[in-house]
């Protein structure tokens, strides 16, 4: 196995354009990948500064919090004397934990 691949793959001699040519390929290799890498560079540039605008805009200008909860909301519709009226739990379903079958 060894002699047929030693056959099949001549050793090659270094010439004194060895390293030329290699360091060619090397830099036809970098140029073709120098584009995607400006490209990329400007994206993230771009896409930073967004964030900054934004992050500036919604810092000037934020919406005030809410001054009570939902669940204070909620209580203050029923009164504890609405709440405790027997009409009103005859009308509450009760809850299934099964869903409806």
């Amino acid at each position: 196995m060894f002699v047929a691949y030693k056959q099949a793959c001549p050793e090659v001699e270094a010439t004194p354009n060895f390293m030329p040519m290699l360091w060619a390929r090397i830099d036809a290799q970098r140029k073709s990948e120098e584009g995607i890498w400006r490209w990329a560079n400007g994206f993230a540039s771009a896409a930073a500064v967004v964030v900054v605008v934004l992050g500036f805009l919604v810092y000037q200008n934020p919406k005030p919090l809410p001054q009570r909860a939902y669940i204070e909301k909620l209580t203050d519709e029923i009164s504890e004397d609405h709440f405790l009226d027997t009409g009103y739990i005859a009308k509450a379903k009760p809850v299934r934990w099964g869903g409806d079958r």
